[in-house]
């Protein structure tokens, strides 16, 4: 009865821990997933954004929007991470080049500017590509998880329906009179 009774308890250790371990796979899993699209993509925005504001910079400023946008480009061209990006980022180096000969020229700044505006719609689809992952992954865990818990509510119940009773393995005592 015993030893019954400490498997029961065995299977109940068993299945909490299965289902902690489920629960920590998948929040792992999130979180990975969720730091891969900010570190990732997030600072090629970043740069983006501050490689755009240099752009705008008035002449005055002319050496200091060069020197910013020269190392937004430079941090860029080390955050390449998606496909496509690569190309994107080397004609903008190369256009650049071209622009700091002569700053006033304003059809290559626009064209800097789409360069730029391309890198970002690289970066953007790439993070709605990996949101779409981080939901998909959350929602099987939610499935896994939900799965997982029922079955241990399940046997759990089971098991508490067919514990013994405890006054039925006591011994009567009556009374002589």
């Amino acid at each position: 009865m015993k030893i019954k009774f400490n498997l029961r308890i065995g299977l109940l250790f068993i299945m909490i821990i299965s289902l902690s371990l489920v629960s920590a796979y998948y929040n792992f899993s999130i979180k990975n997933d969720t730091e891969n699209i900010l570190e990732d993509n997030y600072n090629t925005l970043e740069y983006s954004r501050n490689m755009l504001l240099s752009l705008d910079e008035n002449n005055s400023n002319k050496e200091k929007a060069i020197s910013q946008f020269e190392a937004n480009l430079t941090k860029q061209m080390g955050n390449i991470t998606e496909v496509g990006e690569d190309t994107a980022t080397f004609t903008l180096q190369n256009n650049f080049a071209s622009l700091k000969k002569n700053w006033d020229d304003e059809a290559m700044k626009s064209q800097i500017r789409q360069n730029i505006f391309h890198i970002l719609e690289l970066n953007t689809f790439a993070i709605k590509k990996k949101s779409d992952i981080v939901k998909h992954t959350a929602e099987k865990a939610n499935f896994g998880i939900a799965i997982l818990g029922t079955l241990s509510f399940l046997i759990a119940f089971n098991l508490l329906l067919n514990l013994p009773n405890g006054t039925s393995t006591s011994k009567k005592t009556y009374r002589k009179d």
